[in-house]
């Protein structure tokens, strides 16, 4: 949890040792137990050494070992004008989840530019070639170099800043959605990527409205399941189990400047894994399981009133599903993974061991993992394409996410180690690798533009990738 952020441009040491006092005193409030001593001696040595060198990164924790502890990390960069970056952070490490942010180890494989701006940074692996590089919210891609790069920000940005003040950047994209203080565990996007969702912790859903720059946290008396969005990005519907009599779904009305909760007519009853958006603007589909009888459901429900229209039987497998983009089609992940037809219910094709998938751009394909990424014919059942033809299942380590790329081109997977991956789709040959998360990716989610790819992280922050220009090189 980030509990406090502070940036200064070409501090003085009396400066510096004032803010990680504040710092540390902010990332200790309410805890407890392996707090940050207040050390001004230690703070002054900090102080001397921002000023003895252009970069570097100190870290500072209390306790040893493990989690919860407090953390205060300074960063300092200086930028092509010669001015001096420092950025120090208190946060309060609570969640196995986000304990990388402790390792040393980890934290010295990122450049200082990393730690001191990490909204805007992170390392590309492409064609072969890993380099650090930044996107500016302008949607500017490339190395701090090539963009004349200004700490939170490029040189063109900077210099609009500078001329017309903080509305000359309204238009920029953020680079970091960060949420209160638990692991994020799902995370959808509006079809037009200025609205995001993400369940935090079990009773929580942060929703960001990224063009008028809020955050609103909603607060349910029992586990949330699920969100998801209407295609017209008017209303947010959250499926969980808070109900005095069982499970529900609740709608919030978008439209105004506030979520406001609707009260549905036709209660739901049942536990929403999963929901997901459909063509139809007055339509979701939610993939849930009725505990009266033991079985899971894929079901059209109407919004707001929650009205059941139609539905099937559908078994919950892993609790993973999809919906193919024209909203014909339905994947359930699980062993066996299978795929319907939406009208009729009827089952199309047995997948084998699936325990994740997504649909391609144009529905005809299934991309599903299973110790590697494969490419199904949903007509054939032939399988087009093996992603372990080219790369060992091992080395990508433990995948917990895929989506597919609205385009066409090609297939996101994350990992519990933090690294996105991107895959051709025609051949799932590995194009790139990303590195920004410092823990488990959750959750993706991709704009209908494919203009922007949303990840969800167990440090509780959804990471905002501008996943097409990142991939032009």
């Amino acid at each position: 949890m980030l509990k406090h952020e502070v940036r200064l441009i070409d501090p003085d040491e009396e400066a510096v040792v004032e803010t990680v006092t504040r710092a540390t005193e902010a990332a200790n409030k309410r805890c407890r137990s392996r707090l940050l001593d207040d050390n001004p001696a230690r703070w002054k040595k900090c102080a001397r050494a921002i000023a003895g060198a252009p970069e570097g990164h100190q870290m500072f924790r209390g306790g040893r070992g493990g989690v919860p502890a407090t953390q205060v990390l300074a960063a300092w960069w200086t930028d092509a004008i010669g001015r001096k970056h420092v950025v120090v952070r208190g946060r309060r490490v609570e969640h196995d989840e986000a304990k990388r942010l402790l390792y040393k180890e980890d934290l010295e494989k990122r450049p200082p530019l990393f730690h001191a701006y990490p909204e805007y940074v992170c390392r590309r692996t492409l064609n072969g070639a890993e380099q650090v590089v930044c996107a500016c919210g302008c949607g500017a891609v490339g190395t701090p170099e090539s963009l004349s790069w200004m700490g939170p920000m490029c040189g063109p940005c900077f210099d609009r800043k500078e001329e017309l003040g903080p509305d000359g950047l309204r238009a920029n994209f953020p680079g970091v959605l960060y949420g209160d203080r638990e692991p994020l565990r799902a995370v959808a996007c509006a079809p037009d990527g200025g609205r995001v969702a993400a369940r935090e912790g079990d009773t929580r859903v942060s929703y960001w409205d990224i063009v008028d720059r809020t955050r609103t946290t909603m607060m349910f008396d029992q586990r949330v399941l699920s969100v998801g969005f209407t295609s017209d990005a008017r209303h947010l519907i959250v499926g969980g189990a808070w109900a005095a009599d069982g499970y529900e779904v609740t709608v919030f009305d978008l439209s105004g400047d506030q979520p406001v909760r609707v009260e549905t007519e036709h209660p739901f009853g049942a536990a929403v894994l999963a929901v997901h958006t459909l063509p139809e603007p007055d339509l979701v589909l939610a993939h849930a399981y009725r505990s009266t009888t033991g079985t899971g459901h894929a079901e059209l429900v109407r919004v707001p009133s929650g009205e059941r229209v139609r539905g099937f039987v559908a078994d919950v497998g892993t609790a993973q599903s999809a919906v193919s983009p024209d909203g014909s089609q339905f994947l359930q992940c699980g062993s066996p993974g299978r795929v319907y037809d939406i009208s009729s219910g009827r089952r199309l094709m047995d997948l084998g061991e699936a325990p994740l998938g997504t649909f391609s751009h144009d529905g005809r394909r299934v991309f599903v993992w299973n110790q590697g990424l494969r490419a199904l014919d949903i007509a054939t059942g032939a399988l087009l394409a093996n992603s372990s033809r080219s790369v060992p299942p091992g080395r990508l380590g433990l995948v917990t996410a895929v989506a597919a790329d609205p385009g066409g081109e090609f297939v996101y997977a994350g990992t519990y180690d933090g690294p996105l991956y991107v895959f051709e789709a025609g051949s799932l040959r590995p194009h790139a690798r990303f590195d920004w998360h410092p823990g488990p990716i959750v959750g993706l989610a991709v704009s209908a533009d494919g203009e922007k790819l949303f990840s969800a992280g167990g440090d509780g922050c959804v990471k905002v990738w501008p996943i097409r220009d990142l991939l032009r090189g």
